[in-house]
């Protein structure tokens, strides 16, 4: 009998292993699907904002409609000098950001160019300061003081390994000039 028992036992772990695996492929969820429900749920969410926005414009004009209606421009006029005072700090603290990230832009240009960059739109002049931001790094590889020893670079390893073609037309250069040197100088 112990032996039957024990068959019982196994019979009963192979069919809650099976139960297990269904249940994960189950409750697996292929990506394509997943993302298709969080593109829905955010398409969703914006179209209830938006429904939102449109109920709160639409509920403002009723009220205002209501108190023309009744003679009530007094508070009309409140409401809509309230919400233009609350208009103008934003568009103040806007056109302040502008300028104060215009002349952060400008700062990083030269003389010349900020002259010439001043009236550019903001958007063209982040990217215009952008690539010249990037750009002078580059150039100062080859603008350094007692860089013409080394084509530009700060040591030869480096000039040979960004620019092996002038670095050898240097190399046979300088080889040349001390063949030269030596058969003359003698």
């Amino acid at each position: 009998m112990s032996d039957e028992q024990v068959e019982v036992q196994d019979v009963k772990v192979d069919t809650a292993n099976t139960a297990s695996e269904e249940k994960q492929s189950v409750e697996a969820v292929p990506y394509a699907r997943f993302k298709e429900l969080v593109d829905e749920r955010n398409t969703f969410k914006s179209e209830l904002s938006s429904l939102k926005n449109q109920i709160d414009e639409q509920t403002k004009e009723r009220k205002q409609k209501d108190l023309e209606a009744r003679g009530e421009y007094d508070k009309v006029i409140t409401d809509m000098q309230n919400d233009l005072s609350k208009y103008k700090t934003k568009a103040e603290a806007f056109d302040s950001y502008q300028t104060n990230r215009r002349e952060a832009l400008l700062s990083q240009l030269s003389e010349d160019d900020r002259d010439i960059y001043a009236d550019m739109n903001l958007e063209k002049l982040e990217a215009h300061v952008s690539k010249v931001a990037q750009r002078p790094a580059a150039v100062a590889k080859t603008a350094k003081a007692g860089s013409a020893d080394f084509g530009g670079y700060n040591s030869m390893s480096e000039f040979a390994l960004n620019d092996p073609k002038g670095y050898k037309k240097m190399r046979t250069a300088d080889q040349k000039k001390s063949v030269w040197n030596t058969i003359f100088d003698n």
